[in-house]
């Protein structure tokens, strides 16, 4: 009964009303993301458009990198009515869904093999207003519960965002490989829903600021012009309390580089598949039906080991996993077309990605000042996604100069300096701790 017990007390966190909501407002955040990076490179490859072309649509990722450019409007700006009605967080999430599922629509009845610049347009409206709703669901999920909750937010979190990739994924190429791509990319605003639900379900939340001691000094330095002071504090003071931290730049660098192999093999997958022929139900099958769940166990046990283990324990295993996976492809692309090599590559991948998902999430929301949530949690996951856009545009080129083992080998060399940058990053936390003689404020 002892463990039994110990398992029940372990999963007692996830009953909490608002972190089943987090569930849902990870649906509504995933499936775009997947749309625009994996659907698109399926829908694209199919249609016969070339590597090239399809890394180049990795640019439309470029709004995911610099979403803290308008975070502080998104974190501040009311939108009339619909802010009095519903507050400024559930506002703005159901006014960009709203955007989001037109574009949709609107994106499913074009053709890529001859409307490819159309295509693009929609493709970066979708990105846009994607990068614009994690900034409010970033914020809100961070704001409804406490710091001690994040490690099972997080996993909530993923777990809906990976439930959605599982059924956009699954549901597109299927119906696509049955009746084709319109009907099946004009089903996605149906994942909206959870994250509609969640909100108007939880309701707003209720945020205060905090009076710490950099608020307070700079509370005496505040203009006196009322829309000075309104731009210091969204657009200013977020950036500047982070730039006060011990080692703030090696924190960026750190997230800037942590998932960079990952993110530039996940843009080429699609198109090694094609080469090698797999159909679209065989994807289906391997790379979401099998993927889907060593994935969900991969968040599971992310969350059990940053709690459990220790945040930058947790943060090396998963790193190097995810290194060391990108290896796969390269052993998938030299041999035979056969489904079962291609459910261990996609199994093992995305265990590490699902571990490597909810430890980053946990350790970014954990860096988060609680008066600037949104802008700050936008900057750090902007730079998380930076690599994924910076290296991942030019990735088809590369591709196609090298080959893919040589490929998907230069991705895994890319995971090596976001290591080397958390040895050190640990190092300096570690010695700072010791000098305090207070090793309860880290979790080594």
């Amino acid at each position: 009964m002892g463990k039994v017990g110990g398992i029940l007390r372990g999963l007692k966190p996830y009953g909490d009303k608002r972190v089943v909501g987090t569930f849902g407002l990870g649906m509504a955040s995933g499936f775009p993301l997947t749309f625009v990076i994996s659907l698109m490179g399926f829908w694209l490859s199919y249609n016969d458009v070339s590597k090239a072309d399809v890394g180049l649509f990795a640019l439309a990722t470029s709004f995911y990198t610099w979403k803290f450019l308008w975070s502080p409007a998104i974190d501040r700006l009311p939108l009339g009515p619909i802010t009095k009605i519903f507050g400024q967080r559930r506002g703005w999430l159901l006014f960009i869904q709203g955007l989001m599922a037109a574009c949709l629509l609107a994106i499913s009845v074009l053709n890529p093999a001859d409307q490819l610049f159309e295509v693009a347009v929609f493709t970066c409206a979708i990105a846009f207003l994607s990068a614009s709703q994690d900034i409010v669901i970033d914020a809100y999920r961070i704001e409804i519960l406490g710091d001690e909750d994040q490690g099972h937010s997080a996993a909530s979190y993923v777990f809906g965002y990976r439930t959605a990739n599982f059924i956009a994924g699954v549901g597109v190429l299927l119906i696509a490989d049955q009746i084709g791509w319109g009907l099946a990319i004009s089903l996605l605003p149906l994942l909206l829903l959870p994250g509609t639900l969640a909100v108007l379900w939880l309701g707003e939340p209720t945020h205060s600021r905090e009076d710490d001691e950099f608020m307070e000094e700079e509370a005496q330095r505040a203009p006196k012009s009322l829309f000075a002071a309104r731009f210091r504090e969204a657009v200013i003071l977020p950036f500047k309390e982070f730039s006060k931290r011990d080692n703030w730049l090696l924190v960026l660098l750190f997230i800037l580089f942590f998932k960079a192999g990952d993110a530039v093999a996940s843009i080429m997958t699609a198109p090694l598949i094609r080469d090698m022929e797999f159909s679209l139900t065989a994807v289906a099958y391997a790379n979401k039906t099998v993927g889907f769940i060593t994935l969900m166990v991969g968040v599971g046990l992310g969350a059990a080991l940053y709690k459990q283990i220790g945040m930058y324990k947790a943060l090396f295993l998963s790193g190097i996993l995810m290194m060391l996976t990108n290896l796969g492809f390269a052993w998938l692309s030299v041999g035979e077309t056969e489904q079962w090599r291609l459910a261990v590559v996609i199994g093992m991948e995305n265990f590490a990605t699902g571990l490597g998902t909810t430890v980053i999430i946990a350790y970014m929301a954990s860096l988060c000042n609680a008066n600037f949530t949104a802008t700050q949690y936008a900057l750090l996951s902007s730079l998380a996604n930076q690599a994924r856009t910076v290296l991942g545009a030019p990735s088809g080129f590369v591709a196609e100069s090298v080959g893919w083992v040589e490929f998907f080998v230069y991705a895994t060399v890319l995971a090596i300096p976001g290591l080397i940058l958390l040895y050190i990053l640990m190092k300096k936390d570690i010695a700072g701790i010791k000098n305090t003689h207070d090793l309860e404020k880290v979790n080594i």
